[in-house]
C-alpha cells in the first residue's frame, strides 16, 4: 500500500536511468516479484538476471548491490504514492477526511493496478523489526509526520480542524488508521494479498463502492468521535 523516509543510495546507476521507460519497468517489476516473494534475505539477484535475460555483469551496470536495489525499490513506491497524495492535497481542500477517502481509493485503485507494488509496500509496512531496514518504517512515519505538519496547521488557522486539537496527534492518528484499515479489509473480507499477487487478480477484489463505504465509515469515527451522550445515557 502507499507509503507516505529512506535507505542509503536508492538510486540506480546512470546505465540503467539511459533504458527505455518499458524496460526499466520490465526490470522493478522482476525485482519486485523476487522480493515479494522471497523477502531481503531470500531474494537472489541471480534469479532475477536469468529472469531478465542478462548478463550478470549487465546487471550490475544498472545497481551496485541488493541493498541498493531494494533501496531503490522502496523509493519507487513512495514517489508514486506521493504523486497520488499531491494530487489531492497540494491545493486547498475543504475537508480533509473527504480528501484523505479520496486519496485511500486512489492508492487502492494503484495497487489494483499493479499489486506487485501494492503487495511490495505492504510487507515492507509489516517489517518494522526487520534488522535489514534499519529505521526505514520509522523514518517514513517521520517524514510523513514533517510533509503533513504545515498543510494541517493551515488548515487549523482556516477553522477546518478544532483549535484544540493537537495536530502531530491528528496526523499520526490518520497514519496509523490508514495502516490499520488494511489489516481492517483484509479480516472482514477475508483478503489474500499474496495469493491474489500470485494469481496476477487485483489486490483488493471488492467494489468501489464498498471501499468507499468502508473508508467514510471509518472517516465518520475520526470526524465524531465516539463518546456518548452522558446525561442522556443517565436519563438526565
Amino acid at each position: 500500500m502507499c507509503l507516505l523516509g529512506s535507505l542509503e543510495r536508492s538510486m540506480p546507476l546512470k546505465t540503467f536511468l539511459n533504458l527505455r521507460k518499458e524496460r526499466q519497468k520490465q526490470i522493478i517489476d522482476a525485482c519486485l516479484e523476487e522480493f515479494v516473494v522471497h523477502g531481503f534475505k531470500g531474494a537472489s539477484l541471480t534469479r532475477i538476471i536469468q529472469k531478465l535475460g542478462l548478463a550478470k555483469g549487465s546487471f550490475y551496470r544498472y545497481f551496485e548491490s541488493k541493498m541498493s536495489l531494494y533501496a531503490y525499490l522502496i523509493e519507487y513506491g513512495k514517489r508514486s504514492a506521493w504523486e497520488l497524495f499531491l494530487k489531492e492535497f497540494e491545493n486547498p481542500v475543504d475537508d480533509i477526511l473527504k480528501a484523505w477517502v479520496r486519496f485511500y481509493l486512489a492508492c487502492v485503485r494503484r495497487d489494483n493496478e499493479y499489486p506487485l507494488l501494492g503487495y511490495f509496500g505492504y510487507r515492507l509496512s509489516q517489517d518494522k523489526n526487520d534488522p535489514i531496514l534499519g529505521d526505514v518504517p520509522y523514518q517514513t512515519l517521520k517524514k510523513g509526520l514533517e510533509v503533513l505538519h504545515g498543510y494541517f496547521l493551515k488548515q487549523q488557522r482556516s477553522g477546518e480542524i478544532r483549535g484544540d486539537i493537537n495536530v502531530e496527534k491528528l496526523i499520526y492518528s490518520l497514519l496509523q488508521v490508514q495502516s490499520g484499515i488494511l489489516d481492517y479489509l483484509r479480516l472482514k473480507y477475508e483478503i489474500d494479498f499474496e495469493e491474489n499477487v500470485k494469481a496476477g487478480k487485483p489486490l483488493f477484489p471488492i467494489s468501489e463502492k464498498t471501499l468507499k463505504k468502508e473508508l467514510e465509515d471509518f472517516a465518520v469515527v475520526l470526524r465524531s468521535g465516539f463518546e456518548g451522550n452522558r446525561k442522556q445515557k443517565s436519563g438526565g
